[in-house]
């Protein structure tokens, strides 16, 4: 007599091995329903101005900062044209628009026509990440190192954005931009 085998659905309704009260342990992970359970998506995408300190030491009483200011996904790509253009792996018209504001296009226009020096003491990088809010590690991280004028560009435009959503630096809030509504779009369901 064969037995038959356990289906997704009895393993999360009648596992023997977690114990009742993980019920109650609040984990959106499945919706179970009466028919159903639901494994959904909760992976965004999440855009990052980060900086890493340039003395790494590790000497007693050294102190470190790193920070990271969520931005747009806008921003990112402006950010990502720049790093292309000061590559050398795109060319740079003054007269293309880059952003779809003309006060945000015409800054960094003249700011990029100009290249303003600027000194500062820490590596500026782009981050684009994938991951969950509520997660330790994230499923995908890619850092581009900036120069300190891509940088400057990008944490004015984050300000003239004025975007409240990103007003705190590392809020995890997933932007509706076409990559995290698809993202949210993707469900496992079995039925019973």
């Amino acid at each position: 007599m064969s037995k038959k085998s356990k289906t997704c659905f009895d393993v999360l309704y009648n596992n023997p091995d977690f114990p009742p009260c993980s019920k109650y342990l609040g984990n959106t992970h499945p919706i179970l329903t009466e028919n159903f359970a639901i494994f959904k998506n909760d992976n965004r995408a999440y855009y990052f101005l980060s900086t890493n300190p340039t003395n790494s030491t590790t000497a007693v009483g050294t102190s470190l900062t790193y920070t990271n200011l969520q931005i747009s996904l806008t921003n990112y790509l402006i950010g990502l044209y720049i790093f292309n253009v000061q590559c050398g792996k795109c060319t740079f018209d003054s007269n293309s628009p880059i952003h779809n504001d003309k006060q945000a296009n015409d800054f960094i226009v003249n700011t990029l026509n100009t290249s303003p020096n600027i000194n500062i003491n820490f590596s500026p990088s782009l981050n684009f990440i994938i991951g969950n809010g509520n997660s330790i590690v994230d499923l995908y991280t890619n850092v581009l190192n900036i120069t300190p004028l891509n940088y400057y560009i990008i944490l004015s435009l984050h300000a003239l954005e004025n975007d409240p959503t990103l007003f705190y630096g590392n809020n995890s809030d997933a932007l509706a931009d076409p990559i995290n509504i698809d993202l949210a779009s993707y469900a496992l369901r079995f039925q019973k």
